[in-house]
């Protein structure tokens, strides 16, 4: 019903007279229809991609390459210390030379920081020691600044080079 109401409302054409034609359906008559012709471009990419596979070398990966490795399988020559070397220093009263130092793992307990420095030395010359074994100092919670700084002092001292300051706990 509702198709034949609306084609009851177009103008019906007198006979004899051609169909009346707008300047928009002119001008889309008027303009040829560009397409893009896709078979060519994909012709071109396929020889392309053949010759991109034809053409590449591939490199050896690393992993499949040969390593010249040492032949001794053995363990290291000097043994390697188990935990660092760990200074603790404690503040024992308020006089500039009322001060505690202690060694983990070390029964001796240095006086002086002259000692301890000489206590370090005699240290890096056991097996599994040396200048790269790591010095930690641990201070206690009242020690004063320049005791700390004084334990430093005395790693340098004795040569060692990687020293660091830990924090309270064992």
């Amino acid at each position: 019903m509702g198709q034949a109401h609306s084609e009851s409302l177009k103008p019906t054409p007198t006979p004899g007279t051609a169909p009346r034609r707008t300047a928009r359906s002119l001008r889309q008559a008027s303009e040829p229809r560009m397409s893009l012709n896709l078979a060519p471009m994909i012709d071109v990419t396929f020889l392309l991609l053949i010759f991109f596979l034809l053409t590449t070398t591939f490199q050896r990966a690393e992993g499949v390459l040969g390593a010249n490795l040492p032949q001794d399988r053995g363990r290291p020559a000097v043994a390697l210390p188990i935990s660092p070397i760990v200074i603790r220093v404690e503040s024992t009263g308020p006089a500039p030379s009322d001060f505690a130092l202690a060694i983990d793992d070390f029964a001796a307990r240095p006086a002086s920081f002259s000692e301890l420095s000489g206590f370090l030395v005699d240290i890096r010359q056991n097996e599994g020691f040396d200048e790269d074994t790591p010095v930690v100092i641990v201070a206690g919670v009242d020690t004063p600044w320049e005791f700390v700084v004084e334990c430093w002092n005395a790693a340098v001292r004795a040569g060692c080079r990687r020293i660091a300051f830990g924090g309270e706990g064992r």
